[in-house]
C-alpha cells in the first residue's frame, strides 16, 4: 500500500562494499566479490532530483514522530517500511534497475540488508539478491515516491549471487514482512486483534514504531495508531503477535498520520 506524503531524503552515504550474508557453506546466499570496476561503482549518487538534504540534518536526534493535541504525524526524517518495500531501486546512471522486495533486520531490529528483485524478476533469469544497507540510500524522487540508489549498475547486480529468503520467513523477525499485515492480540483475549500495517523507522534504518490498526466493522471507522515496537511481545511465525494493551487502552493512544496534510483533513472530517 503506497502512501504519498511530504519527506525529505534520507541519506546514508557510504562506499558499497558486498558482504558474505550466510554461512560459508551455503554458497546460494553468498555474494560473489565485487570487482574493482564494481567498487568504482559503489559510490551512491545522491545529488539528484527530488532530493532535500537540509532537513534531514536539522532533524537528525529527533524523534520518529512528532506528538500535539492527541495526534502522532510523522517525522520528515523518518522512514517508513511500507513505502520502502516495492520501490524502485536505481542505479548510479539513474537507472531502474529493481525493486525493493523486503528488509532485512539484524538482532537489534536495525535494517542490515535490502533484498532486491533484479529488473529481470517478471521476465525470464530475475533473481532476488541482498545488499548491505549501508551500500543504499533511501530517497524520494520528483513525485513524491519512495526509490532507494545504491552505487551498482544492473550489470554489476547481475553478477551477485542469488539469494534465499525462505530461511529468514522461518525465523521470526527478521523480515520486514514478516512484521506487515500480521495480526496483534490485545491483552484481554476477547476484544479481538488489531493488524500491523506498517513498521516506522528512524533515519538510520532502527525500527521504533509499529502501525497498528484495528475497528472497523463494529466500531465503523478503522482507528490507526503507533505503538513503541519494544512493547510487542515475540509469538511463533505465523502467530498473532501479542500486545500487553486493551483495546480501551489502544483507544487512548494518539491518532497516527503519516503526514500533516492528512492529519489536517482528517480534522475538517
Amino acid at each position: 500500500m503506497k502512501r504519498l506524503f511530504t519527506t525529505t531524503a534520507l541519506v546514508a552515504s557510504v562506499a558499497f562494499a558486498t558482504a558474505a550474508y550466510a554461512a560459508a557453506d551455503d554458497a546460494k546466499n553468498a555474494p560473489s566479490e565485487a570487482s574493482p570496476a564494481q567498487q568504482q561503482d559503489a559510490q551512491p549518487s545522491l545529488e539528484t532530483p527530488g532530493e532535500m538534504l537540509s532537513d534531514v540534518t536539522a532533524k537528525a536526534d529527533g524523534d520518529v514522530l512528532a506528538m500535539r493535541n492527541n495526534v502522532a504525524v510523522m517525522s520528515s526524517n523518518a522512514i517508513n517500511a511500507a513505502d520502502v518495500i516495492g520501490a524502485a531501486v536505481v542505479g548510479p546512471d539513474g537507472k531502474e534497475i529493481g525493486t525493493v522486495d523486503d528488509l532485512v533486520f539484524n538482532k537489534d531490529k536495525s535494517i542490515d540488508r535490502v533484498i532486491i528483485a533484479d529488473g529481470k524478476m517478471f521476465g525470464f533469469g530475475g533473481k532476488n539478491v541482498a545488499i548491505d544497507f549501508e551500500g543504499a540510500s533511501i530517497t524520494s524522487d520528483q513525485n513524491d515516491e519512495r526509490m532507494v540508489r545504491i552505487g551498482m549498475t544492473d550489470q554489476a547486480l547481475e553478477e551477485v549471487a542469488e539469494f534465499d529468503k525462505a530461511p529468514l520467513e522461518e525465523s521470526d523477525g527478521k523480515l520486514a514482512t514478516s512484521y506487515i499485515g500480521r495480526d496483534v492480540a490485545f491483552a484481554t483475549e476477547d476484544e479481538g486483534t488489531g493488524e500491523i500495517s506498517d513498521l516506522i523507522l528512524d533515519r538510520n534504518g532502527t525500527v521504533k514504531y509499529a502501525v497498528i490498526e484495528y475497528g472497523g466493522m463494529l466500531e465503523m471507522n478503522e482507528n490507526r495508531v503507533a505503538i513503541d515496537f519494544e512493547g510487542l511481545e515475540a509469538a511463533p511465525a505465523g502467530e498473532p503477535l501479542n500486545l500487553a494493551m486493551t483495546l480501551d487502552q489502544l483507544r487512548e493512544q494518539p491518532s497516527f498520520f503519516y503526514s500533516e496534510d492528512e492529519a489536517s483533513k482528517d480534522d475538517k472530517m
